[in-house]
């Protein structure tokens, strides 16, 4: 598939497929399988039980099946892949004076997103025409999560709401300090390098990538359930901790900084064998499993890997002022092992790649949790 001449200008529509849904469903999570990139977001679940400390690792990558060259493109693409080890640990409510039925997570976490044009073999600025330039972001995380009792919006059947505040802070690096581009030659050409073979040259990287730069970013989100649905587990069962439940949550997210700027409004409905999400005292052996559905409508002010000027001092691309998402995933707990998978599709982020490139993109995603 070529470049068609003459269509390097965006076309002022907006592809946004989901947004009816999003604007129905309303809210945000912190379930493991969620997209952590820009949208600084991300972190294990609440849902599967009380925890004293959580090791996580979160990964997503664009390049699996059916996504591997679908037109004939090589990949990478886009948002290519992230990657995030993270630590969380529960903290006493009553330290910050907090009701004692309340939650309090602390979080710190190190990761790092990839991002190419439409193909990663694009080596010059006349080939982007309009494409989102190389780009990279390497950043450490703090975050602290509170859990409150209350939810004045909430239908109650035998279900545990709860409302669920966060605020995280992300120091960093972007550009080619990110080591973005060496990540992404190394894991593409593992076959070379583990023979001994030389690698081929980067493309792209180096050239038309975002200028180098240090980043600070702070993201807050505050969301309530609006249903919650609960019974309760037979007796030969209780030893998990858990019960068939059903929540839907909706909220709204704020992110400001150096690499995006940008609010959001989502909603994600659970459904399974869930743990509670206020618990404290932990079960004999911890075991959850259920599904989730998340949509999600987000204006975009700025996105640094998108509007920052390339090498040279250009800039070549704009984003796509609306983006939406929709995410589905299944999460997995057995005593102290949790995992988490799913798929998410995403309309499209640069609004100056032409029509036929704006269909949006699919990305996977999942986790693997220590959880003591």
């Amino acid at each position: 598939m070529t470049d068609p001449p003459g269509r390097g200008a965006p076309s002022g529509m907006r592809p946004t497929p989901f947004a009816a849904l999003a604007l129905l469903l309303t809210a945000h999570t912190a379930l493991a399988s969620q997209p952590f990139a820009l949208e600084l977001r991300g972190g294990a679940s609440v849902l599967s039980g009380p925890e004293s400390l959580r090791l996580y690792y979160l990964g997503d990558n664009d390049s699996l099946p059916p996504q591997i060259a679908p037109d004939g493109h090589p990949y990478d693409r886009w948002y290519s892949a992230s990657t995030m080890l993270g630590v969380r640990w529960a903290l006493a409510p009553e330290l910050l004076r907090l009701p004692k039925d309340a939650r309090v997570l602390l979080s710190a976490s190190l990761g790092q997103s990839i991002y190419t044009p439409r193909t990663a073999t694009i080596a010059t600025k006349d080939e982007l025409r309009g494409d989102r330039p190389y780009s990279g972001w390497l950043k450490a995380s703090a975050g602290l999560d509170v859990l409150l009792p209350f939810a004045p919006l909430a239908f109650i059947h035998g279900g545990q709401p709860y409302s669920h505040l966060s605020l995280d802070l992300h120091g960093g690096a972007q550009g080619p300090w990110s080591l973005a581009g060496w990540t992404q030659q190394h894991a593409s050409h593992l076959p070379e390098l583990v023979s001994g073979q030389p690698l081929p040259s980067e493309v792209g990287w180096g050239n038309i990538e975002t200028r180098p730069g240090l980043s600070a970013d702070v993201s807050a989100f505050a969301e309530t359930t609006l249903i919650s649905l609960g019974a309760a587990p037979p007796s030969w069962m209780e030893w998990s901790g858990s019960r068939p439940s059903f929540h839907w949550m909706a909220g709204l997210s704020g992110h400001a900084g150096g690499m995006l700027l940008a609010g959001a409004a989502h909603t994600t409905i659970t459904a399974g064998w869930t743990g509670d999400p206020l618990g404290r005292d932990r079960a004999s052996v911890p075991t959850a499993a259920y599904a989730f559905a998340r949509a999600e409508i987000r204006r975009v002010g700025y996105n640094a890997t998108i509007d920052a000027p390339i090498l040279d001092g250009s800039v070549v691309a704009r984003h796509e002022p609306w983006v939406d998402e929709l995410a589905f995933g299944v999460v997995l707990r057995a005593w102290r092992l949790e995992a988490s998978a799913g798929p998410v599709f995403r309309t499209h982020e640069t609004a100056t790649v032409w029509d036929g490139f704006r269909a949006g993109q699919l990305i996977w995603q999942g986790s693997v949790s220590y959880v003591q």
